[in-house]
């Protein structure tokens, strides 16, 4: 069962709103525009608020759902496993060519079920950690954190359960590192880096 739950999450976290919906609203996609990122907020730049809130809501609720789905049959333990899959699947989702988003709304939805709470304090966090840094990418870090305290709650103190929490935790900060190192003085993209080395090259 523990096995089938993954496929399951894999496969919805597969399932990328906001690519499948710019395809039908603008036949673009989303990875080509502004940030890059196939995400709600990416969404919001492209289209505006209310398409933007279509994504969310449809990321958040297909994790919840799958969330509370998989609670009926396997531990809390399992369920972050579960949960790390369905971020895995957002992140690299087979529909898609193996390039998605990060992974939030995904978390959010999953966590809603476990830690209600601490996920709407995270809410919280996330426009309390935009709003002193204008950036959305900190609101997220903010975001993850308190969720990550909720998760462990509920843990109990279990091994795998905390493993699980630290894997989800970690993978969310690991798809956000372009926005970290964007931090760093004098870093530059590959991208740029390569555009750069080609201009040289050419004069």
């Amino acid at each position: 069962m523990f096995i089938l739950f993954c496929l399951i999450a894999y496969a919805a976290g597969s399932l990328n709103a906001s690519i499948l919906m710019l395809q039908v609203k603008t036949t673009k996609d989303p990875r080509t525009l502004f940030s890059k990122n196939a995400g709600t907020t990416n969404v919001y730049r492209i289209l505006g608020v209310k398409w933007a809130g279509f994504v969310l809501i449809t990321d958040v609720g297909k994790a919840f759902v799958i969330s509370a789905a998989a609670s009926r049959f396997l531990s809390v333990p399992a369920l972050l496993w579960v949960g790390f899959f369905l971020l895995l699947g957002n992140r690299f989702p087979c529909f898609h060519g193996f390039k998605g988003g990060k992974g939030v709304a995904h978390l959010i939805g999953f966590s809603l079920f476990l830690t209600p709470v601490f996920t709407v304090l995270s809410l919280a966090g996330w426009c309390a950690g935009y709003l002193f840094f204008r950036l959305p990418f900190a609101g997220s870090m903010v975001l993850v954190a308190i969720i990550g305290m909720g998760l462990t709650r509920a843990c109990r103190l279990d091994f795998m359960a905390i493993a699980g929490v630290i894997v989800c935790m970690g993978f969310i900060v690991l798809n956000h590192r372009s926005n970290l190192l964007a931090l760093v003085p004098g870093y530059q993209p590959m991208e740029v880096s390569k555009k750069k080395r080609m201009m040289r090259h050419d004069t």
